[in-house]
């Protein structure tokens, strides 16, 4: 996942899922759709990208069309040929290079393989969000962590690039197990991840079990936390973090739409501003700092303004725990990013 990618999202909402899990209500998280699109709307769709995406282009070395949303291929199997067909004429002079699709790990078979590779798909994702057995369970996901495993499998034999969705503070998990699930995603060696809060969406089975006490969200703090471990696993692992929590949407933030959840629309600072922010204060315990010394700590200058962290707070916190006078920071572009540096 180095290269730069132009992706060209088309929404086919819950088609395809065969159940409802306890959480899910993608009408709301995503955007409203009653129905299919036809190949004419998905073709109006990837025009209308191509020109006004055409600045984000030029830096793109790869431009794809994503079927997202649904459970792609659990549809019928001549649905999905029709869907891909509909993102021919794209391929064939090149202004599109591959599809990616999002599924999930029990409808991975040899025969909707061969369909997905005559289709140009090369990419795609599982909605894994976790490999704890029961967790899997309590939250109707209808599979094990087994099938996971030959889906992956699946896949990777097929040269397909495959990607995970994981979600933390499923009904049932726990600290442990979630770490269990992160560890078990890292011998899979996916190509990339994702990873998302659970949140309590209205209509879902979910808020009922939270009205009636059954369920408990995570607070923003543990969510952050947790999601904080997990990013520095994979990180060690080199599997890119390709995004963390809900893309926020305009049916997603409306009204009552969230009903309970460690939901924030920049969650991804919160944890990478919490990553950086650990590293200061070590650096810092293990230095000879003095009190009211000055001392600078370099970083890549696209980890700037996730080191201040929100209103300043982490440099506030670091003053406050160190009786620091003043803090600077400077940015280097030849740091890695993620890392931070300590001057005295």
């Amino acid at each position: 996942m180095e290269d730069k990618r132009f992706i060209i999202p088309i929404f086919i909402s819950h088609f395809g899922c065969p159940h409802r899990c306890i959480y899910c209500d993608q009408n709301r998280i995503a955007y409203h759709t009653t129905s299919l699109p036809t190949a004419e709307k998905i073709q109006e769709e990837i025009e209308w990208y191509l020109k006004v995406g055409i600045h984000k282009m030029k830096k793109a070395q790869l431009v794809q069309v994503a079927f997202y949303g649904g459970s792609f291929t659990a549809l019928a199997l001549h649905t999905q040929e029709e869907l891909l067909r509909s993102v021919t004429p794209f391929l064939r002079d090149a202004r599109v290079h591959s599809l990616r699709l999002s599924t999930r790990p029990d409808y991975i078979y040899p025969e909707i393989l061969e369909i997905l590779k005559a289709g140009k798909v090369t990419t795609v994702e599982l909605g894994v969000q976790s490999m704890d057995d029961e967790v899997l369970r309590i939250s109707c996901r209808g599979y094990r962590a087994r099938t996971v495993k030959r889906a992956v499998r699946e896949l990777k034999q097929r040269d397909f690039e495959v990607g995970i969705q994981l979600m933390v503070g499923l009904p049932g998990d726990t600290s442990e197990k979630f770490a269990s699930t992160v560890e078990k995603v890292i011998e899979l060696r996916p190509h990339f991840v994702r990873i998302y809060p659970t949140l309590v969406i209205k209509g879902t089975a979910l808020e009922r079990w939270f009205k009636k006490g059954k369920y408990r969200p995570l607070p923003l703090w543990e969510a952050v936390n947790l999601t904080k471990d997990a990013m520095q696993r994979f990180r060690q692992a080199k599997i890119p973090v390709i995004r963390v929590g809900l893309q926020p949407t305009p049916s997603l933030e409306e009204g009552e739409t969230i009903v309970a959840g460690p939901y924030h629309p920049a969650f991804r600072q919160l944890v990478e501003s919490s990553i950086l922010y650990d590293q200061a204060v070590s650096a810092l315990a293990n230095s000879l700092a003095d009190k009211g010394s000055c001392p600078t700590f370099i970083l890549s200058p696209q980890d700037i303004s996730n080191f201040f962290g929100q209103r300043g707070m982490n440099i506030k916190r670091l003053k406050e725990s160190f009786g620091l006078k003043e803090i600077r920071v400077k940015s280097d572009p030849q740091r890695e990013r993620g890392t931070v540096s300590l001057v005295l």
